[in-house]
């Protein structure tokens, strides 16, 4: 398969550009481009310095900080958690980084700019517009669902990027379905590539007691996990809503809540405590290293992912690979990575009775808990691995064919 992959490459000599403007997804585009880098793609990523991790951990790749680069200094620092004011920042900054990126491009052999995000849509359109001119393809994974009807200026601006496409990856065939019902004009330009993902060694029992001991975590009971940035279409409120329930039925239950927060917090910490839940709740509101991330996952006996709206979520992925079951909502492509192989629960949005029944159901049995981490550790080494994914990602860079622009014609003539 890797020697097929390989004699495709040509054709996209010129390189592929992975756009995350405002490094949303460092990871994603770290093990993208380490897949490429296997299949002989010459990839360079434009992003931002970043925030917490970097896009590039070990240094294989050429990242172009585009966007944003006084964010990596002092600036940077005093704008952490002050989340506004750092979205303040940006939006006056996008302008200049996408300058920046047309600067850096315009006169380069066209290859694939594979945007991560548009942060700015009408902006986004306009960079995609002159870089196909020259000769580009673009392609758009679409991470976050696309704004709807109720949003009307906003759908039209993401019309106008999504008129300048060649084509589009989702993660999952329904957020196929619900992108193409909302856009009827991206229809045959859509195409389905997992989110990727990595099996980790199965976990024991001393494992996951060592990971609650360097963690600070209760040694017993069944340890709820909920994992990565905090922002509010996560549904911590939802959760916390639904605690009261699932401690009245299994009263040694723990929520930990580890990741970032991108809303305010005053709220959600006045909801636990006038909930009763300061003994039952572990609120982490701050970033975890890469190096600790692992040692949640083990430590959790069951993974919640109560959002109220999203696409797919790489936090699933996550806790598939460590084995452990989650409990996802009904919204976006998340049924998809539970359902088909029973690997978890799937409850409604923004309904804290269904996610306590669903959590009381999942730790009442401890045995089927583990064969549903399991069996979600075996999707994820069946379909999502991540060289099978850059491998599909790649034929859909072959599949999209070059502008008739002279710039294209030189690309062309030079792979040859």
């Amino acid at each position: 398969m890797a020697a097929r992959a390989l004699h495709l490459v040509p054709r996209v000599a010129c390189g592929a550009v992975l756009l995350d403007p405002g490094n949303f997804t460092p990871h994603y585009v770290d093990a993208l481009c380490t897949g490429f880098q296997r299949l002989g793609l010459r990839t360079r990523v434009v992003a931002s310095p970043p925030l917490f991790d970097a896009v590039d951990p070990a240094g294989g790749h050429q990242v172009e900080h585009c966007f944003f680069p006084s964010l990596g200094g002092r600036l940077g620092r005093l704008l952490r958690r002050r989340t506004r004011l750092r979205q303040a920042v940006k939006a006056l900054g996008y302008p200049a980084g996408v300058w920046r990126t047309w600067r850096l491009l315009r006169n380069e052999p066209p290859g694939v700019l594979h945007v991560q995000w548009a942060l700015v849509p009408l902006l986004d359109g306009l960079l995609a517009r002159a870089l196909r001119a020259r000769g580009w393809r673009i392609v758009y994974t679409v991470h976050d669902p696309l704004p709807g009807p109720e949003r009307p200026l906003a759908a039209r601006h993401r019309r106008s990027l999504l008129s300048r496409v060649d084509a589009l990856i989702v993660h999952t065939p329904s957020l196929e379905q619900a992108l193409v019902a909302a856009y009827p004009e991206v229809a045959g330009r859509v195409r389905v590539i997992p989110h990727g993902g990595v099996p980790e060694p199965l976990l024991t029992e001393a494992d996951r007691a060592s990971a609650r001991l360097r963690l600070g975590l209760p040694p017993d009971g069944p340890l709820l996990l909920l994992f990565g940035m905090i922002k509010p279409y996560k549904g911590l409120e939802d959760l916390l809503s639904a605690m009261p329930a699932v401690l009245a039925r299994v009263p040694r239950c723990h929520l930990v809540v580890a990741g970032e927060p991108l809303m305010p917090m005053p709220p959600i910490e006045a909801q636990i405590e006038r909930l009763g839940l300061r003994h039952a709740v572990t609120l982490r509101p701050a970033f975890v290293p890469q190096e600790q991330v692992a040692a949640y996952f083990t430590a959790a006996d069951l993974v919640l992912a109560p959002y109220r709206d999203i696409a797919a979520s790489g936090v699933v992925v996550t806790a598939q690979g460590h084995a452990r079951a989650v409990v996802v909502t009904r919204v976006g492509g998340l049924p998809e990575f539970v359902e088909p192989d029973n690997c978890g629960l799937v409850v409604p949005p923004r309904d804290p009775a269904a996610l306590a029944e669903a959590i009381c159901r999942a730790v009442a049995d401890p045995e089927e808990l583990v064969r549903m981490g399991q069996r979600a550790r075996r999707r994820i080494a069946a379909d999502h691995d991540w060289i099978d994914v850059a491998r599909k990602t790649l034929a859909l860079y072959q599949a999209v064919p070059f502008p008739s622009t002279p710039g294209a014609t030189a690309c062309r003539s030079n792979a040859r």
